[in-house]
């Protein structure tokens, strides 16, 4: 092993991990939502509601997606 690549770098215990910036706005109001809330998207497909759901989903929030006359209609469930 050479000392000389460890000497480079110094490894350090206790930094605190900064908040994670986002810098992509949401397009639609999934994190503002309460429970019983609904939305009417028109313009996308499942899989896109779905994926743009996941990040929320994470926090702990709970969804539910049916399909409407226009599109799909998702409610916040928890």
């Amino acid at each position: 092993m050479n000392s000389s690549n460890n000497a480079k770098y110094k490894v350090e215990n206790d930094v605190v991990l900064p908040v994670k910036k986002s810098y992509r706005v949401s397009k639609y109001p999934f994190g503002e939502m309460l429970p019983n809330q609904s939305v009417e998207i028109a313009d996308k497909t499942y899989a896109a509601i779905i994926g743009s759901l996941r990040k929320h989903k994470l926090d702990g929030k709970k969804f539910t997606i049916r399909r409407s006359d226009v599109g799909h209609r998702v409610w916040r469930i928890s």
